[in-house]
């Protein structure tokens, strides 16, 4: 009796981890968001101009100010990544941003600047270059006054 309920016992921990495996396969092909709010001022002089929301970054100067971000992705195998940056803007107002990707030995790779002078942006960008390993920043100028708000940006798997 005591071998079959280890058996069975055996065999429900051999379900859970096999069922545990699938999704972290499942996991490691979706996009990944980053946050505005992990972004950082541009230029040291500048940190007091820069707000963290939780929904994002403002800047809280009366000039435009520029922020970085740090872009989280997975390693795609094609030459290319599309991202979407997120954010709104208010009177008018425009935000002005470069994605840039640099290989592992800080080497530049490509980019890819826009402006968004919409309310609410969801802009699709590709960079035409990219490798296996390369880093993504992103790097906003905002708009004076918290006229602008960089919410953030999706690295889509591909």
């Amino acid at each position: 009796m005591k071998s079959i309920a280890l058996l069975a016992g055996l065999l429900i921990v051999a379900a859970i981890l096999g069922s545990a495996a699938v999704d972290a396969g499942a996991a490691a092909s979706q996009n990944i968001n980053t946050h505005g709010a992990t972004c950082k001022n541009y230029n040291a002089a500048q940190a007091l101009d820069i707000d963290y929301l939780s929904y994002g970054v403002r800047n809280v100067s009366t000039g435009s100010r520029p922020v970085i971000c740090s872009v989280e992705r997975h390693p795609v195998t094609g030459a290319t990544q599309a991202f979407y940056v997120d954010g709104t803007n208010s009177a008018g107002q425009a935000t002005v941003c470069t994605l840039t990707s640099y290989n592992y030995s800080g080497v530049y790779q490509s980019s890819v600047s826009f402006s968004e002078s919409i309310a609410n942006y969801d802009h699709y960008a590709t960079l035409p270059t990219i490798g296996y390993y390369d880093y993504v920043s992103l790097v906003c100028t905002l708009p004076p006054s918290g006229l602008g708000t960089l919410r953030g940006v999706v690295a889509l798997d591909s």
